[in-house]
């Protein structure tokens, strides 16, 4: 049996996992509260394994369903649009558009999610995961490792391909910065390669 080619989110987080687990994947300020949240790969997983094992087993979510999430700039968000591909489903973040409605608190240290999904393993295998047509548009001008600061909503789109799939496909990171002000120093202090989203002195802007 040949193993499946890396084209799913759920196929790059799970080579990232092995690649380096314990390294910086995704980075959240809150700039108006000064709150920080910072998650591993591995942490990721874990989490986007629970979220997975909840839209399976409660929301009985089947691989093309759709599933309505909202597209704020929060590690929450990511980790719910990596589940909801990791089960087959299709992450839709237009209000308009039909499915199943994921409505959680996006509050800083996850305490509404982690009472959602806590009962779930920490591990979920897929088995028909979705996303490969999102991988495969994401935006290509970001060099290995970079380490990319966005204040994007994690839309479809620009949003979620700089901001999620993009630093993932090469084994790089992002800093989700809510609230403009104190970017520069976030973007100096957090080591940031590149921007998208505004201009940062010194930083090249992508988008």
């Amino acid at each position: 049996v040949h193993p499946r080619r890396v084209t799913t989110p759920s196929d790059l987080l799970a080579r990232e996992l092995q690649r380096d687990g314990s390294r910086p994947f995704i980075t959240w300020y809150d700039v108006a509260t000064g709150a920080r949240v910072e998650l591993s790969v591995a942490t990721t997983a874990n989490w986007v394994a629970k979220a997975a094992g909840y839209l399976a087993d409660e929301l009985i979510i089947l691989p093309g369903d759709p599933v309505l999430i909202e597209p704020a700039l929060h590690w929450i968000t990511a980790v719910l649009l990596l589940a909801i591909w990791t089960v087959g489903g299709d992450a839709e973040t237009n209000p308009a558009a039909g499915g199943e409605r994921f409505e959680v608190a996006l509050d800083g240290m996850g305490v509404a999610l982690s009472r959602m999904v806590a009962a779930y393993p920490d591990v979920f295998a897929p088995i028909e995961p979705s996303g490969a047509d999102l991988v495969a548009n994401a935006p290509g001008d970001l060099p290995p490792g970079a380490r990319l600061l966005t204040t994007l909503p994690l839309d479809k789109g620009a949003g979620i391909g700089w901001g999620l799939l993009a630093p993932l496909a090469v084994g790089g990171s992002v800093v989700y910065v809510v609230g403009a002000d104190e970017v520069a120093d976030i973007a100096t202090s957090e080591r940031a390669t590149h921007a998208v989203g505004l201009d940062v002195p010194g930083l090249p802007r992508l988008c």
